[in-house]
């Protein structure tokens, strides 16, 4: 007969050697010990037998206890997908764009900026800018753009039946270009005096939402003198942008020859008008009715919808009668 030493050293040994064994083993022990005034029979009964091949039954969880939130992984790898941020967007019908109007874009000579460069290396202010800018771009990730469509669709919300009042409308932030034509533009300077369908777009894929605007556009105000159409096509990586310039002939004849001299192309960042305009996601295309003062005075987001189609081309004749 063992002592309860030899029998403690003999579990702790199992359990080095064995450890799915030994708990089991610990556990059935420990459940085979009968109560004051319980049969041993109905001891045994109630509890599993050390040879029992199946596992116990995992307890259900407490009703006031969280589930545990489930982590969806790429493929068969270990690395969790990110995790999708709220949608950032504005309220549709306020107001976008600056206090101010533009002025003409400013062209810095290139000994200039080299200059301008060393400064801001050799500036501690700058660096810190620098720095907090890095961290904000990495606490973003790269595909949350991708993400933010997946999850919610390629529209951000339905633009509103009315104009912004011209009291509390902005002005639209001027952006230098090249036209299909081969002219170096501004943006601004093309919207003044006339009212203007304005469309941007940063990839292929936002060409159908900017296309569905012009379309409509076109077969109500193709004959006006007053209205027009200007697209921009914005490349902000400079990678992309060697590929953007070498596949504009293909870009001219897609485009109808008629709008090459308003169909405007843009290499390099364009953070501040971003910024300003309100365009969160720059995978989806966004359009702005431009009064002839260069107010923005409407806007939509992603593909038209047919209650968007028919007041936009409204509210372009509300403006047009203002406008004389």
């Amino acid at each position: 007969m063992h002592t309860p030493l030899v029998k403690s050293l003999r579990l702790q040994s199992l359990s080095l050697l064995r450890p799915h064994y030994a708990s089991r083993l610990l556990s059935s022990k420990s459940t085979a010990q009968p109560e004051a005034g319980e049969s041993a029979s109905t001891s045994a009964a109630a509890s599993p037998s050390a040879g029992d091949k199946h596992p116990l039954p995992e307890q259900a969880p407490k009703a006031n206890e969280p589930e545990q939130e489930k982590i969806e992984y790429i493929g068969n790898t270990r690395f969790p997908r990110p995790r999708p941020k709220p949608r950032r967007t504005i309220t549709p019908g306020d107001a976008v764009g600056l206090d101010a109007p533009a002025g003409k874009v400013e062209h810095t000579p290139i000994k200039v900026q080299l200059e301008q460069k060393m400064r801001d290396v050799l500036s501690p202010e700058k660096n810190l800018e620098s720095r907090a800018k890095i961290i904000r771009e990495i606490g973003e990730s790269y595909f949350q753009n991708i993400l933010d469509l997946r999850n919610n669709g390629d529209k951000l919300f339905e633009a509103p039946a009315a104009l912004i009042p011209a009291a509390k409308a902005k002005f639209l932030p001027n952006l230098e270009g090249k036209t299909l034509a081969g002219a170096n533009v501004d943006i601004v300077d093309m919207c003044r005096g006339k009212t203007t369908l304005l469309t941007v777009e940063f990839v292929k894929f936002a060409e159908k939402h900017t296309q569905s605007y012009i379309n409509v556009f076109e077969a109500s105000f193709a004959d006006s003198a007053n209205a027009q159409v200007i697209q921009i096509n914005i490349e902000e990586n400079w990678a992309k942008a060697a590929v953007l310039k070498m596949c504009l002939p293909y870009v001219r004849r897609a485009i109808p020859k008629h709008r090459h001299s308003t169909y405007v192309v843009h290499y390099g960042g364009v953070e501040a008008l971003r910024n300003s305009l309100g365009i969160a996601n720059p995978l989806i295309g966004y359009a702005f009715l431009v009064d002839t003062n260069t107010r923005v005075r409407w806007y939509a987001n992603g593909e038209a919808v047919q209650s968007e189609g028919i007041s936009m081309v409204s509210l372009t004749h509300e403006l047009l009668r203002k406008a004389k």
